[in-house]
């Protein structure tokens, strides 16, 4: 593991960093250094990784309304909760909590066929520690000519790389490639805690086939903006539980 990219929680001089910790599937818990705690699409206690311990959550991101993304039951406390879509469509907006700041970009599908087999998703684009992170939810598709303009501008990229439900591998590649983060972390594939998943484990997906790969013995990596890696890395967290 490279010097610039810490992984332990208080790595960071003063504990500036910007802690990101991956809880399987497409949720991850985002810790502030002013303390907000951030979870992201939590997943439903049956999906198959270990329910957490959390602290007391203090603002929550659902990028779409399917059940292994929506639990907001998972958090402690007495989160906010800002949702992406609704019956209706989507719900674009901005809303901060101390120093992270959550947007809504709408305008994506969980499909190919602008929604009609899976509706809609949102992306959540975290302004937090000096650092722009973008959750692409369950994109389905190739961006458009607007999708990319929003997404371009971020150093941290959570994207979908399984495939069935999302894109996959290949298509996750080469829209990574247009957006250009700085750092990269697939989620939504296969891993052994989820055995029958019809998404495919992540050595089968190709997305790392000539990428700069680092993998991390934790779920949790620290962040921060004068830390990143001055080429295009994707970073492996641990799997959950094993």
């Amino acid at each position: 593991m490279r010097s610039d990219l810490q992984v332990q929680p208080d790595a960071a001089p003063g504990g500036q960093s910007t802690r990101l910790r991956w809880l399987g599937h497409a949720t991850f818990l985002i810790s502030s250094p002013g303390g907000v705690q951030l979870l992201l699409d939590p997943f439903n206690a049956d999906l198959g990784y270990p329910v957490p311990e959390l602290p007391s959550i203090d603002l929550i991101g659902v990028s779409h309304e399917h059940a292994d993304h929506n639990n907001v039951a998972l958090a402690p406390g007495a989160p906010k909760v800002v949702r992406g879509i609704s019956e209706t469509g989507w719900h674009p907006g901005t809303v901060s909590v101390g120093d992270v700041t959550l947007t809504m970009i709408g305008g994506a599908y969980h499909d190919e066929v602008q929604g009609q087999q899976r509706g809609r998703t949102a992306f959540m684009s975290i302004e937090i520690g000096g650092l722009r992170l973008l959750h692409l939810g369950d994109l389905g598709h190739r961006l458009d000519t607007n999708l990319l303009a929003q997404c371009r501008g971020h150093q941290v990229l959570l994207i979908p790389v399984g495939g069935f439900f999302t894109i996959d591998g290949e298509t996750a590649a080469a829209t990574m490639d247009e957006i250009g983060p700085a750092l990269t972390i697939p989620m939504h594939y296969r891993t052994a805690r989820l055995p029958g998943h019809p998404t495919a484990p992540l050595a089968e997906t190709g997305f790392l086939v000539g990428r700069e790969v680092r993998r991390v013995e934790d779920t949790e990596i620290a962040l921060r903006p004068d830390a990143l890696p001055a080429r295009p890395e994707v970073v492996v967290p641990a799997v959950p539980g094993g």
